[in-house]
């Protein structure tokens, strides 16, 4: 649900609405920095979630990007492979200070 929506969630653009700017288009994925919990798009005058993202450009004061425009991710539990990569990457960072 759109409603579920978190500071710091990962979104993945599924449709990008023409007022978007360039970079925010189909399969980027972006962090959350706001939820807006009831906004009125101005031409449909239907109410909904709004998001805001870290390194977008803003819409203006009362504009954000339609959550239903966007898929939350989730990320999937860390399995032995990725506890190996972590630590071989941790291992080569401590070697680099």
């Amino acid at each position: 649900m759109a409603d579920d929506w978190n500071v710091d969630d990962l979104a993945l653009c599924i449709s990008r609405h023409e007022r978007y700017p360039p970079e925010v288009r189909p399969g980027v994925i972006l962090i959350v920095r706001e939820v807006i919990g009831d906004m009125v798009d101005v031409v449909t005058g239907h109410h909904g979630i709004a998001l805001r993202f870290r390194g977008a450009p803003d819409l203006g004061p009362r504009a954000a990007y339609c959550a239903r425009r966007f898929r939350k991710i989730t990320p999937c539990e860390a399995d032995a492979f990725d506890h190996e990569v972590i630590d071989i990457m941790t291992e080569a960072a401590a070697g680099h200070e």
